[in-house]
């Protein structure tokens, strides 16, 4: 078991699955017990795909070593690393301040891991804050679903001090590859590379929407599209994963629109504070801001490339062959 303790904050749909893969690789863990039912019900996964298994997970981490937390300040009290996993800056914030928040309850020395894809300039501000009182932060946003955080394969995106990187690196190498655990920079820095690539990662899948269509409707197989673009100099993870794997087989992505919406606006954000046109990231978040305002805004965000079949009448979800 490891000497030092982990508080962790938002056992949604990937803060469980990390949480979980920490405590099976000997950490020792605070659990949020006095937001229990919240978390419990905050998402499913393959590793607790109802609300029974994850009842069931969550009884064994706290009848196994685990520590449960009666309220906010005792977990960040007992914590010598605290990891937050939350939807947006605007959660975390909620965590740090107040009479029962990190900054009023931590101890000097703690290091705080903000694993949310998180506004950089949010994140610049908390860490000043958390600087004058000799707490650690760095931003940690992760990439690879629920697949990665559950086989503890995912990218972590890091930013803040090197030194303090190296310091929590094995737990960094715990939740991810630790080929693909990488320190970006000073402080925002992962926050900033984490939108970066999501707007890529969505630029490309509605590219892909768009020319696997123009495909059917030239009277290619999308199936075969998927092979050759994958194979050529048009290849993207949309194309050698997220259409044959997930949208074809009708899977769709875990994520809602309203979520990604988010990302991709922070990387909009990001580029106007730096002077560079958002050609492509503008069209991407008005796709995006499309699906959102016409009731789509807590939809599997796949929903977003099934544009292409409202104007078309050609789908690509859920069309895999049959043996």
């Amino acid at each position: 078991m490891s000497k030092e303790k982990i508080g962790f904050i938002g056992l949604g749909t990937m803060g469980f699955a990390m949480c979980y893969g920490l405590f099976k690789s000997g950490y020792s863990i605070v659990l949020p017990t006095y937001r229990r039912e919240i978390d419990q019900s905050a998402g499913f996964i393959p590793l607790a795909p109802t609300l029974e298994a994850k009842i069931a997970l969550y009884d064994e981490m706290l009848n196994n070593g685990c520590e449960g937390a009666e309220n906010s300040a005792e977990l960040f009290k007992k914590s010598d690393v605290i990891m937050i996993s939350m939807p947006t800056s605007r959660q975390v914030e909620m965590n740090m301040y107040g009479e029962e928040g990190i900054l009023a309850n931590a101890r000097p020395g703690t290091v705080v891991i903000d694993l949310t894809s998180a506004d950089a300039t949010s994140t610049k501000k908390l860490y000043k804050e958390c600087e004058a009182r000799g707490i650690d932060l760095i931003d940690a946003p992760v990439s690879g679903g629920q697949e990665g955080a559950t086989k503890q394969t995912l990218t972590v995106m890091v930013g803040g001090k090197e030194e303090v990187f190296n310091k929590v690196r094995p737990i960094l190498d715990t939740i991810g590859d630790p080929n693909k655990v990488r320190y970006i920079g000073p402080s925002g820095s992962g926050d900033a590379i984490k939108c970066i690539n999501n707007y890529m990662s969505m630029t490309c899948f509605l590219a892909s929407a768009e020319a696997l269509t123009v495909a059917v409707k030239a009277g290619i197989d999308p199936h075969v599209a998927c092979d050759v673009i994958g194979g050529g100099g048009g290849s993207s993870n949309a194309t050698t994963y997220k259409f044959p794997k997930l949208m074809f087989t009708g899977q769709g992505m875990n994520m809602a629109v309203d979520l990604m919406k988010k990302d991709i606006g922070l990387y909009n954000g990001l580029a106007r504070d730096n002077k560079v046109p958002t050609i492509y990231g503008s069209t991407t978040f008005n796709l995006f801001e499309m699906r959102s305002g016409g009731g789509d805004a807590m939809t599997d965000l796949s929903c977003t490339a099934r544009q292409y079949e409202d104007w078309t009448g050609v789908s690509l979800f859920g069309i895999d062959k049959k043996d």
